[in-house]
């Protein structure tokens, strides 16, 4: 399971160079695409790093569905 991004509060933050989630994801499982944030669920490691540097908090990953 992936990191799920909640497209209604998410703002796409700008960190330094791009969003917040982009620049905490150590996998490079996060990108934007059409103005999105879009993670690639075979790249996420689930380790939330983009959820917790989220200020909107609208990164999450639901536990009941984490498989490791």
């Amino acid at each position: 399971m992936a990191a799920q991004v909640d497209m209604e509060k998410c703002t796409t933050c700008g960190g330094v160079v791009q969003p917040r989630c982009i620049e905490a994801c150590m996998d490079e499982a996060i990108r934007v695409q059409d103005d999105r944030i879009v993670v690639t669920e075979f790249l996420c490691e689930d380790c939330n790093e983009c959820g917790y540097t989220c200020p909107d908090r609208a990164i999450s990953i639901p536990l009941e569905l984490v498989t490791f």
